[in-house]
């Protein structure tokens, strides 16, 4: 069995000096265009157990804020080349920097510029971000039931992502699946704090939690079926990982836990309102 404390530390460490290294990249390439970048999520939360961070299932969540909503890059053959450069740099830049480390973190950048009028988009507060450059100002607080309004429309579009499910998944075999997977990861992390926040009287505060206390919210609010499938798909996600992504029966293990993630809290909050 892995020592989970010391795997749990490295793995910190390694999302940590990711986001230095992202912080020196991002300046290097967008120079005077970059008003701000801060990191948050999963990542960045304090981790209690190993369902809060699964290495390469879990990602590092960065926002920046340009001074122009152009895109980062220019749509031409030269853009796409600078964009892989960028990569390669922090690849290479990341692995100079942590001769041992665990993992290279999963990185997901996104630039908030084109998003920001987007009335389901809601801004972190300052205080529950990293900030890496610049400085990034608070954005309004939205009222409790936008929050709720916001995150039961979220839910509700799972129904064509689940539907479709069946037959995205039917012919796929060993690393197929890891497909599948991606595209699936960055629905399951929220999707029972979405659940959550229907009921609990402060849900921007939920939003604040780390899956250690999403799961134990779950189990007190008798969402028990979720609260098992949420575990063990992060669970069986850490046994991916250690395989070296090579454990075929535990990628396609952690697809049907989050499925049933995914299904159980559409079913739940379906039912919720049927009930009302």
């Amino acid at each position: 069995m892995p020592n989970w404390k010391i795997m749990m530390r490295k793995a910190k460490e390694d999302v940590l000096g990711a986001v230095e290294v992202w912080k020196d990249v991002l300046q290097e390439t967008f120079g005077s265009r970059l008003e701000y970048a801060y990191a948050k999520g999963s990542a960045l939360k304090d981790w209690d157990s190993p369902v809060d961070y699964v290495p390469v299932i879990s990602d590092v969540d960065i926002h920046i804020m340009l001074t122009d909503s152009n895109p980062l890059f220019p749509n031409t053959s030269q853009g796409f080349a600078s964009s892989i450069e960028v990569s390669r740099i922090f690849e290479e830049r990341f692995m100079e920097m942590k001769s041992e480390f665990l993992h290279i973190p999963r990185s997901q950048v996104v630039h908030i510029n084109p998003i920001l009028d987007d009335p389901s988009f809601i801004l972190p507060q300052v205080s529950d971000v990293h900030v890496m450059v610049g400085t990034p100002t608070d954005s309004r607080v939205p009222a409790d039931e936008e929050v709720r309004t916001n995150d039961y429309n979220e839910l509700l579009e799972l129904s064509n992502y689940l539907s479709d499910l069946p037959r995205q998944a039917f012919d796929r075999v060993g690393l197929d699946f890891w497909a599948l997977l991606r595209r699936m990861c960055w629905r399951v992390s929220p999707t029972p704090v979405r659940l959550l926040t229907q009921d609990l009287p402060h849900p921007l505060e939920v939003w604040k939690w780390n899956r250690t206390r999403v799961l134990k919210e779950l189990r007190d609010r008798e969402f028990v079926f979720i609260a098992d499938s949420y575990r063990k798909y992060y669970e069986t996600g850490w046994n991916l990982f250690l395989s070296g992504f090579a454990g075929f029966v535990e990628i396609r293990e952690t697809v049907v836990h989050g499925y049933a993630v995914l299904q159980g809290c559409y079913d739940a909050v379906i039912n919720r309102h049927s009930v009302e």
